[in-house]
C-alpha cells in the first residue's frame, strides 16, 4: 500500500478552521467516508452528523454534508449537540457512521471532524487509514 497523508490524528481530523480545516478537506473526509463505510455498512442507512455552537460549525458541517451525499449516502442532521449524543444516536437509530464537528476543547479557532462506527464507537485505526488512502486516491465513486 502506497504512503499516503496522515489526516487523522488520535481525535479525528483537527485543525484551524478555514486553514488547515478547509470546506474542501471536510468535503473529501465525508466523500471518502461514505465510500469506505459502503464496504462496512448495508446501503440505505444514513450518516448522522452534529455540531457544536462553533463559529466555522454550519460551514464544516455543509461541506461534509455534500461530500457524504456525492458519494450515495443519505444524512440527518442532528443540529447543535454534545459529542457523546452523536455516537449514541448513530447506535440507537441503527446509521451507518455518526459524524460531530467540533474541536471540544481547543481553541476557538479550531475545529474537528470526529467519526464513530455504527456501534457508536470512534473508528478503528484501519479505517481512518481507508479514507485517509480513499482521500489521497481520489477515486471514488460519484453516482450519477
Amino acid at each position: 500500500m502506497a504512503e499516503h497523508q496522515r489526516i487523522f490524528g488520535t481525535d479525528g481530523v483537527r485543525g484551524v478552521a478555514n486553514a488547515d480545516l478547509t470546506p474542501e478537506l471536510a468535503f473529501r473526509v465525508g466523500r471518502a467516508a461514505a465510500v469506505v463505510l459502503a464496504h462496512e455498512v448495508e446501503a440505505g442507512r444514513p450518516i448522522v452528523v452534529g455540531r457544536d455552537t462553533r463559529v466555522s460549525g454550519p460551514m464544516l458541517e455543509a461541506a461534509l454534508v455534500a461530500g457524504i451525499c456525492s458519494a450515495g449516502r443519505g444524512v440527518v442532521l442532528l443540529g447543535v449537540l454534545p459529542t457523546p449524543a452523536v455516537a449514541l444516536i448513530a447506535r440507537l437509530v441503527g446509521a451507518a457512521a455518526g459524524a460531530m464537528i467540533s474541536a471540544s476543547h481547543n481553541p476557538i479557532a479550531d475545529n474537528g471532524i470526529k467519526l464513530f462506527g455504527a456501534d457508536g464507537f470512534k473508528l478503528s485505526d484501519a479505517l481512518e487509514a481507508e479514507i485517509e488512502s480513499d482521500i489521497a486516491a481520489d477515486s471514488g465513486p460519484r453516482p450519477t
